[in-house]
């Protein structure tokens, strides 16, 4: 497997006063670097020890997934506000893996979650039309 097929997200952590890079497919493979080059070269090199190792190990491997989508990129595809968005992947309506401060989601999952039909969550309103009764006030009979 290439280690070129897995993707990696690189974000600024001020805890760490770093880049930081994260390999969500491979769980804990992640490295650091003073700038993005330097964060994304230690990330190729950790990636391929992180294979080496599985290997070694007899471990499995998972399979790159695709194509991460940030949370805005997502909210544009679905049409939603990000705020929305990072709600229904709290919810776990949306699958997806927290990444540092944010969210990182499948393409396939977003593409899945927009072909899926919901409802608003308002309950629907129906409007019935109230007819008139067969005696009106006036039809009455008079005592």
């Amino acid at each position: 497997m290439d280690q070129n097929e897995y993707q990696m997200l690189i974000y600024w952590s001020d805890e760490d006063q770093a880049y930081v890079v994260e390999v969500p497919e491979l769980p804990g493979c992640m490295a650091d670097g003073m700038t993005r080059q330097e964060a994304l070269a230690s990330a190729e090199i950790i990636v391929q020890e992180w294979l080496e190792t599985a290997h070694d190990l007899g471990r499995a491997v998972p399979a790159p997934q695709g194509r991460l989508l940030t949370i805005a990129e997502a909210a544009e595809r679905l049409g939603l506000s990000v705020t929305m968005v990072r709600r229904y992947c709290a919810d776990g309506k949306i699958p997806a893996q927290k990444i540092g401060r944010d969210w990182a989601i499948l393409w396939r999952d977003v593409e899945h979650f927009a072909a899926t039909p919901r409802h608003s969550g308002r309950p629907s309103v129906r409007y019935v039309q109230l007819q008139s009764s067969a005696h009106n006030v006036a039809d009455k009979p008079s005592d």
